[in-house]
């Protein structure tokens, strides 16, 4: 169990060490105006689609007890949570509303070329790894946004403070932002058991470790993309 309890430490500083990063640091740090939030929460729900790409992925590869805790998480993401009463892509296109954009705005928009790279790269690790390292890439997504885990709060909760702060949004006004940053925290803490019980070999451990590294590296590059696109928009 000491070998699982310092991997689970390993992932947790990794999470945290995500916003020291300059990428992290570059979009945190970026004035908000309404237009670069509007750019934001459109591919936000653009995010949120790959993210549902990925799960499938893993879902398919996984054992069949890790198919399960799949299942349930993405009944969540793509049926109706029960915290919002729906699916988490509807949730961030209502989410639009307080800007000013329509599910046209959504439905029309396009991915950015340095985002499309990053959505691919995690559509490869999903789709090309052996399922515990993908299953890790993705799951380490949710543990960076957990915000029992990240001091300071996970990303959904500092861009929620920042659309509060800088646009003056409430932040029970930002639907998606709020929620995300409950869902993921309580999805983050049920995907654990998952660690605990294939983290026991070092081969075990080792794909883990690699999907969290692979999938950190790749969430920096996809938050210096977003940054370079918010920038000139004025």
């Amino acid at each position: 169990m000491e070998e699982v309890r310092e991997v689970l430490k390993t992932l947790n500083r990794m999470v945290n060490e995500q916003f020291e990063t300059p990428e992290f640091r570059r979009v945190l740090k970026l004035p908000l105006t309404k237009n670069r939030g509007r750019f934001f929460m459109v591919q936000n729900a653009l995010y949120t689609k790959n993210r549902r790409d990925c799960w499938g992925y893993v879902q398919g590869a996984a054992p069949l007890d890790v198919k399960k805790l799949v299942w349930q998480h993405e009944s969540d993401e793509l049926i109706s949570d029960p915290r919002c009463q729906t699916d988490h892509y509807s949730l961030t296109v209502k989410q639009g509303e307080v800007l000013g954009l329509t599910p046209e705005d959504f439905e029309k928009a396009e991915i950015p070329p340095m985002v499309r790279a990053c959505f691919y790269a995690w559509l490869h690790i999903a789709g090309r790894s052996p399922w515990l390292t993908a299953f890790t890439s993705s799951q380490m997504l949710e543990r960076r946004n957990n915000g029992e885990i990240v001091k300071g709060g996970g990303f959904s909760l500092r861009m929620g403070q920042k659309f509060e702060k800088e646009l003056g949004i409430s932040l029970k006004k930002m639907v998606s932002l709020d929620v995300h940053s409950t869902a993921d925290t309580e999805h983050s803490d049920m995907m654990e058991q998952v660690y605990l019980r294939y983290a026991a070999t070092p081969e075990g451990r080792e794909a883990i470790l690699h999907g969290a590294r692979e999938s950190m590296a790749i969430d920096r590059a996809y938050r210096g993309a977003l940054a370079h696109a918010m920038e000139p928009i004025e």
